[in-house]
């Protein structure tokens, strides 16, 4: 789950997980900052206080040390990187205020030593060390073991309290059997076979398809974290309706406006970061659907065309335009648009997977099955890429293997031709 203590700066305080609720989901502590460009870095630099809710700070601190434990280890396109730090920052936000409503209901819990000491275990376990050397890995950063049990206890007495804030904020969940009945009925349909002839021998439906009783637990468990994820981002989007929130850092306030409809401030921000000399193909992209949500059709196509003049090699905007040219039913326009990046598309597989995707949105039904096939032509060679390496490798293996028993062999001999001279 981590890299290697050492490695980390004072990594080891946030191994705790700690619940985030991001889109209904829960975000834990992991990986490590990818420092990458793109759509991810503002136009000026970032205050030290990114955002406030109801008044309370987060500060540039507290945002980048999430953003840097949550990561993907592998680089995100420019299109996923504002979304990715947006959703970052947004989990503060909502923790802030989940924070915030723990107050007023006078929510109050306990850590036991045991918790605390179960945990530390886990941080040896998953670093592999022993206790003295936790402790000179934790002295070489400042920090004693003492800090890291109260850093511990500290963030399970949040994870408690932000679960225990929740529980009191949402509804009751039920599940009624209708619903376990309709949810069973979509994942198991009942086949021609067997409505006609329910008793048949040779009913192969019969012994693929489970009995309700048998399936009913997990169905209505199913339904309840359904039920329960809803409840939870209807009460968060209620919190944030009323609650004063203000971003300081501009590529993410421009998003937040984008983001909840506030259509002419996203506009008028996003125009300023495409005005610079140095800008990032996405915040054409975002521009022009800050267009779209004000119904300013002309507008979106013109920054479309405006950002393609500029980035001609960029696929991932010519996509965006493709994919608004079909939403304006203009096919023709969107089909010759894709043309041209499937022209210079080469051996890129996630480039010809969209294509496939987009030429069959169109009905280009043809291109659609020439780019599925680009697609299955390159997984192969990937796949046979790979299998090369591993037999290159046990190739390697086995030749050090034969090279370590030569040495040995030598080592014996040279010995005994020794004691034969003498």
């Amino acid at each position: 789950m981590f890299d290697t203590l050492r490695d980390n700066s004072r990594i080891i305080v946030y191994i705790v997980v700690v619940a985030f609720v991001v889109s209904g989901g829960f975000m834990g502590y992991g990986a490590y900052l990818n420092n990458q460009g793109g759509g991810g870095q503002a136009p000026n630099q970032s205050p030290s206080v990114i955002a406030e809710v109801n008044g309370m700070e987060i500060s540039q601190q507290e945002y980048f040390t999430l953003l840097q434990q949550q990561a993907p280890q592998s680089n995100l396109s420019s299109s996923q990187i504002i979304p990715f730090r947006y959703n970052v920052l947004n989990a503060l936000i909502e923790r802030k205020l989940i924070m915030d409503q723990a107050e007023k209901l006078g929510v109050n819990v306990k850590v036991s030593e045991s918790e605390v000491d179960k945990n530390y275990q886990n941080i040896l376990d998953q670093n592999k060390m022993t206790d003295q050397e936790l402790a000179d890995a934790l002295a070489e950063q400042g920090y004693t073991i003492g800090q890291l049990r109260e850093d511990i206890k500290s963030n399970l007495e949040d994870s408690k309290t932000i679960t225990k804030t929740i529980e009191q904020g949402i509804p009751e969940v039920t599940v009624s059997d209708q619903e376990i009945q309709e949810l069973y009925n979509q994942r198991y349909p009942q086949s021609e076979n067997e409505s006609e002839n329910p008793t048949a021998e040779n009913n192969t439906a019969e012994t693929e398809k489970p009995e309700l009783a048998e399936v009913k637990e997990n169905l209505e468990t199913e339904i309840r974290n359904q039920k329960r994820n809803q409840a939870v981002n209807n009460w968060l989007k209620e919190l944030k309706s009323k609650a004063e929130i203000t971003i300081n850092e501009p590529v993410l306030s421009a998003y937040h406006a984008l983001e909840n409809e506030n259509y002419n401030q996203a506009v008028e921000e996003f125009k300023t970061f495409v005005e610079q000399e140095e800008t990032d193909a996405i915040f054409y992209s975002y521009l022009a659907q800050a267009y779209e949500g004000q119904n300013n059709y002309d507008k979106a196509e013109e920054t479309y065309k405006t950002a393609i003049k500029s980035f001609p090699e960029n696929n991932e905007l010519k996509f965006n335009y493709a994919q608004f040219l079909a939403e304006q039913e203009k096919n023709d326009k969107a089909i010759a648009l894709l043309d041209e990046v499937a022209a210079g598309a080469e051996d890129d597989f996630m480039t010809y997977y969209q294509l496939f995707m987009l030429y069959s949105q169109l009905g280009a039904e043809e291109k659609a099955q020439s780019a599925i096939e680009e697609v299955q032509r390159i997984s192969q060679n990937m796949q046979q890429n790979q299998e090369n390496v591993e037999i290159d490798a046990k190739k390697t293996e086995e030749f050090q293997e034969e090279a370590e028993q030569l040495e040995e062999d030598l080592e014996v001999e040279a010995p005994l031709e020794t004691e034969n001279n003498n």
